[in-house]
């Protein structure tokens, strides 16, 4: 079997399901948050606040793969196991990263506890983005090594929860902003705009298109795995930029990271198919969840930049 450690995921940075509550948030810690995303250089207000958030981390595709199936192999039935439990967990996580996501804007306790202190620190200035951002990539790093962990499948979930609460916090502030925008359209006299809901729809429908692409052609996309390399580090190197020189990347950059989100669905899937140890489930599921994650929070910055 391949050596541990091969089939790390891009970081990522994003998830989905129903709209939080309109109301929750209508605090007057807003106007707090609102002026330290406009002054701060993250852009020229709330809602471009994220701007340059979602660079995906390229570790775990360093590494070749010992074993190459050809791609028209027939499915055995331990491959087929692998690949069920794979999706199993995948539901899994994106149904809590839904969960937790709905708690934290929803729930008084887990709002004064948790979210209140993210979002102040998180948006009070480009300096605490870019520290927010890193933390995030070393719970990312630690996550996807614990679930790489062969022989404990406990310690395997313990690395897959932990990057789905990571997952959830790192969300908090986009879908925050996305609440507040939200507010603000309807305020003006518009409809429900409805950014995370819709985007969640988006994210599944090209996340479902891609998977099946994969499965009936039997494609083998290995060879992907530079180019999303020299992609995801591009991407990074001007991420961080854009936070340090304090101005938004756009919408160009968005469809750029969407398309690249969709690059490791693809690729992560044809490993899936064909590569992958048949017992590494759990670090699959955790892949794709993280390609998932990062095509989610673009699609939100997309649809938010459009009803600008």
């Amino acid at each position: 079997p391949p050596a541990q450690g091969q089939y790390q995921q891009p970081p990522a940075q994003g998830q989905y399901q129903q709209p939080p509550a309109q109301a929750q948030y209508q605090q007057p810690a807003q106007a707090q948050y609102q002026q330290a995303a406009a002054s701060q250089g993250f852009g020229q207000g709330p809602a471009q606040a994220m701007g340059a958030m979602g660079a995906p981390n390229m570790a775990g595709l360093g590494g070749g793969f010992e074993r190459q199936v050809p791609s028209d192999v027939s499915i055995g039935s331990e491959r087929l196991r692998f690949i069920r439990m794979t999706y199993l967990h995948l539901t899994a996580a994106i149904f809590a990263f839904a969960g937790l996501s709905w708690l934290l804007m929803n729930n008084e306790t887990l709002i004064k506890v948790v979210s209140n202190p993210v979002l102040k620190f998180a948006l009070g200035g480009r300096w605490h983005w870019l520290a927010f951002m890193g933390l995030f990539v070393a719970v990312g790093y630690a996550a996807d090594h614990l679930a790489q962990r062969r022989g404990s499948k406990g310690i395997q979930y313990l690395g897959l929860g932990l990057y789905v609460v990571a997952e959830a916090v790192i969300f908090l502030p986009l879908l925050y902003i996305a609440q507040l925008k939200g507010a603000e359209i309807m305020a003006k006299g518009g409809g429900d705009p409805h950014f995370i809901r819709d985007a969640a729809y988006l994210t599944l429908g090209l996340f479902g298109a891609l998977t099946a692409s994969v499965f009936v052609t039997k494609k083998d996309f290995s060879f992907m795995r530079s180019g999303l390399m020299m992609g995801g580090v591009g991407a990074s190197v001007l991420v961080v930029i854009a936070i340090m020189g304090g101005f938004n990347l756009g919408i160009i950059f968005s469809f750029v990271m969407v398309g690249l989100a969709a690059g490791y669905v693809l690729y992560y899937t044809s490993q899936i198919l064909a590569h992958y140890d048949t017992d590494s489930y759990v670090a699959a599921s955790l892949a794709l969840f993280s390609a998932v994650a990062l095509m989610f929070w673009y699609m939100i910055r997309i649809l938010m930049s459009l009803r600008d």
